[in-house]
Parts: structure tokens; sequence; C-alpha cells
């Protein structure tokens, strides 16, 4: 996984910065000049948690023991991730199906779908506090009937803390570039006029691609994983009224 450094976007002064009008004469009735700056940061923090989508897809004659052995191996999924110290509210279905099987069989119009039994799919997310398990985890997890993972990502249980840091940089980016600004064009700021600050983004660790084996292929060592970093982006924009 890619490690990047904490990153303060740059931005042409030029296109950020308002025009800047001249001290006002005696009389002049316009209005006095401002300074409009975006400021923008971006931190990285390493995640507390990590979530894996973890299956089991079956197929059987008939709906009924489809469903069965599709359960079965679900259950013991289940009963690992609680036996690993995943509590209750971090283990939940993402999704369950079962459907007609089909197959195709050659004729002589050159072929057809035909009826095959039935398949049976439940996918579970678990959520792991201590990542170390991880992959040991998933390892088992195979070895007792699960036959896909459908992704992990890493992430953070309380994220308000890193949203604030990255809010606070972002801040400071832009005071820098209003002062920078102002001291180009010979000016002196004065109070801010206004912040706005858009919609926060976070920007999680992408999640490892789907992976579907049988269970003979899990035996063995524990699935590398590295959790990586959890990144925040921020943007500021503060307007400055310029001194007379």
């Amino acid at each position: 996984m890619t490690f990047r450094t904490i990153a303060v976007a740059a931005f042409c002064l030029g296109a950020l910065a308002a025009p800047v009008s001249a001290q006002p004469a005696a009389g002049d009735a316009r209005e006095p000049g401002r300074i409009s700056v975006v400021g923008q940061a971006t931190i990285e923090v390493p995640p507390d948690f990590a979530a894996v989508q973890i299956g089991v897809t079956s197929r059987a004659p008939n709906a009924a023991a489809a469903l069965a052995d599709n359960s079965a191996a679900v259950a013991r999924t289940i009963a690992l991730a609680k036996s690993s110290g995943v509590e209750a509210r971090d283990i939940a279905t993402s999704a369950v199906s079962l459907q007609q099987a089909f197959k195709m069989v050659r004729t002589p119009a050159g072929g057809e779908q035909q009826p095959d039994g039935y398949q049976a799919q439940n996918v579970v997310t678990v959520r792991l506090g201590d990542m170390a398990k991880l992959g040991e985890f998933m390892r088992q997890a195979v070895e007792g009937g699960a036959n896909r993972i459908d992704g992990v990502s890493f992430g953070l249980r309380e994220p308000a803390k890193a949203e604030q840091e990255a809010g606070a940089a972002a801040t400071r980016d832009a005071m820098q570039r209003a002062k920078a600004v102002a001291e180009a064009a010979g000016v002196a700021l004065g109070p801010v006029e206004r912040i706005t600050t858009p919609p926060r983004t976070e920007r999680p660790s992408p999640p490892y691609p789907v992976m579907r084996m049988a269970a003979a292929e899990g035996r063995g060592k524990a699935v590398p994983l590295e959790a990586g970093t959890v990144t925040f982006s921020s943007e500021v924009e503060v307007v400055w009224a310029l001194r007379q």
C-alpha cells in the first residue's frame, strides 16, 4: 500500500486573491478592498479498525440443501469472529441470495442454458479493532467454509478529531496565503469578514479486490495485509477586509 506524506495543496495566488482596491480618497464611496483565499490541507491518520466482507457461495441440487449448506458455513464464520473477540455490533449481514443455477449445454442449434440446481450466497461484514488478527481471521474463515472475500477496508471509529485537525490546518494555510498576497500587493489585512468550510472529504484506504477461493487453498499462513493510513482533506475559504 502506498503511503502519502501530509501535503497542503498549492493555489495560484493571483487566482485566489480578489482584486485589491486602493485607499479610498476623501468622499470616495467605493467599498474597501478585500482578499479571498482558499486554504487546503490533507492529513493521514492510522486506522483503528479493519472491515472485511467475507462470505460463502454454495450450490446443491435443490434450494433447501443449498441454503442449509450455506447457512452452516456462514454460522461458522460468525462464531469464529465472536471467538476472536469481535463484538456482535461489529458483525452484520451484507447480502443474502438464493437463486436457481444454470449450465450451458451443447445442442444441435449451438447451445442452451439448462437448470443446474440452486446457488445460495451469504456475505457478512466483520469489523476488527485488533487489526493484527485480520490476516489470521481470514485464513481460519476460509478453512471453515468461506470461499469469497469481497473486500477489506480500514477506517476510524471516531473521525471527528482527525476532521478538526484537517480543518485547522486548512485555516492556517489560508492565513499564510492571505499574508503573502497582502505583502506582495503592499496592503495590510484587516478583520476577517467570512469563513466558509465546504463539506469535509475523507479518502479511506482503498479496499482490496474481490477474492474467491476454495477452502483448501486457504490452509497455511495468514493473509498478509497492511493497514496504511486514512486520509482526511479539508478546504476553507476566508475573506479579509483590507485596512484603510
